[in-house]
């Protein structure tokens, strides 16, 4: 009777011992699988921190310059993505950091490979002049797309703009930086000074 639960002894200890081998072996297997989908999923072309970019127009004169604190390109779909991003952009025949410069601010930013549409995202914030006579407007929302060639704003969240005449809030942003188009098209609420 010793004698067998002694060999019963020694396999369950060996059997005990092969599975925490096989566990020992099988979980940084697993780690390993999944750190290299992890990085296949977060994997970038490139990556640059702390980037100023400035862009001039066909005749040399500023158009753009962009901060951010960080910017990636994705390698699947080539989506560049700017965190912590500051923009400013001097309209056509305009003077470079002048009374007529709009500055955009969010906490990201996403650009396709090919496009010209700026999708801002978190706590974004568009202050210039829509017009030359006009007084600075400011607008806040949560989500802005920015088009560089049309010049247009649009956004279908909620967006509060001021400017010296008021505040008004409102969905659906629609504004054209060159003629100085505005509408709110929905929920629009406001204060219009006299």
């Amino acid at each position: 009777m010793k004698k067998t639960y002694l060999l019963w002894a020694v396999f369950v200890i060996a059997v005990a011992a092969l599975m925490a081998w096989l566990a020992g072996a099988g979980r940084p297997a697993a780690q390993v699988a999944g750190a290299a989908a992890e990085n296949l999923d977060s994997a970038y072309d490139y990556d640059a921190r702390d980037v100023v970019v400035r862009q001039m127009g066909p005749d040399g004169a500023l158009q753009y310059e962009v901060e951010a604190k960080q910017v990636t390109q994705q390698p699947r779909n080539g989506r560049i993505t700017a965190s912590e991003l500051v923009m400013h952009h001097d309209p056509a025949g305009t003077t470079p950091g002048g009374p007529r410069r709009w500055t955009l601010t969010a906490e990201r930013a996403d650009l396709p490979e090919q496009g010209d549409v700026v999708s801002l995202l978190g706590k974004v914030r568009a202050q210039g002049r829509l017009q030359e006579a006009q007084a600075p407007v400011k607008l806040v929302t949560e989500q802005l797309d920015y088009n560089l060639t049309a010049q247009s704003l649009a956004s279908d969240q909620t967006v509060q703009m001021t400017w010296a005449g008021g505040t008004i809030s409102g969905r659906k942003l629609r504004a054209n930086i060159k003629s100085g188009d505005v509408a709110l098209e929905s929920e629009v609420h406001g204060t219009l000074a006299p």
